[in-house]
């Protein structure tokens, strides 16, 4: 099963870095989905991750435009002001949300603070790793309803055990990345503490291995965890909701996914049982 329309029911121009060091303009998808493990008394959930681009605001890129990350918090309470979607409960952000001001070349890291504040405005709670091309103020103090998680394990308002692991597998000595032997360690012992839904950065391939992924996270995620994995990293274009184990794994890079309560019980549904 999808779990989520195929159909994009909104879509968000932005700017991004090209390999040809110029600007190019895209366009940021927003899709429905639904899921059986949700209280029916909640709005909604918005997952995202891999927000690497600036606001569109005309055809020119001056270099002012805000993080993409704060461009969708303005078009969330838009969408939610239009009865298009439900009001927010949680938003859960996988990482990656800075781009250069300029959009001069892929690859950049900086801060990302604005993004989560930007998004704390339109939802009563959210709950984040970093990407590894993600920073954070070393004076920063968040507010107490944004979490960044990394390692540990949190309750969500409405009861949802959410864990979540930051960065990638790589050169410990480069930002934002673990030894392999590592991450997985830290990844195995968050899962120990049971949560319903884990938060990654770099995730799993295909179990076909036809889409990109690290096959380490697959290989641990097969054998230990029975709910619903969110990573980014990655770019999956199509079906980005697959089973793999017991659980379930969806790519969320470049793409917002907007998660309601099933209430048919004949619709497609998300499993990660409460």
């Amino acid at each position: 099963m999808t779990g989520i329309d195929p159909t994009p029911f909104h879509s968000l121009p932005y700017w991004t870095s090209a390999p040809s060091r110029m600007p190019c303009k895209r366009e940021l998808p927003f899709f429905h989905a639904k899921a059986e493990w949700l209280p029916n008394d909640i709005g909604c959930l918005v997952l995202m991750s891999d927000l690497q681009g600036r606001e569109y605001l005309s055809d020119r890129l001056e270099g002012t435009e805000r993080l993409l990350g704060e461009a969708v918090a303005e078009e969330l309470s838009l969408l939610v002001g239009l009865g298009e979607i439900p009001p927010i409960s949680t938003v859960m952000i996988c990482g990656d949300l800075y781009e250069y001001p300029d959009c001069r070349k892929p690859g950049g890291t900086g801060p990302v603070e604005a993004v989560f504040l930007s998004l704390s405005r339109v939802s009563e709670e959210v709950i984040a790793v970093l990407g590894n091309h993600d920073s954070l103020a070393s004076t920063t103090i968040l507010p107490a309803k944004i979490v960044v998680l990394n390692g540990n394990v949190v309750k969500t308002n409405f009861g949802l055990r959410v864990g979540g692991l930051g960065g990638i597998i790589g050169d410990p000595k480069r930002h934002n990345r673990w030894d392999e032997h590592a991450f997985v360690r830290h990844m195995e012992l968050c899962i120990q503490k049971r949560p319903h839904t884990l938060m990654l950065h770099e995730g799993p391939e295909d179990t076909d291995g036809s889409r990109e992924g690290n096959p380490v996270i697959t290989q641990s995620l097969e054998k230990g965890f029975s709910g619903l994995t969110l990573f980014g990293h990655k770019h999956w274009p199509d079906s980005p909701l697959i089973d793999i184990g017991n659980g379930q794994a969806l790519n969320l890079d470049a793409r917002v996914v907007v998660v309601a309560p099933d209430v048919d019980a004949n619709s497609a549904t998300i499993k990660c049982p409460l």
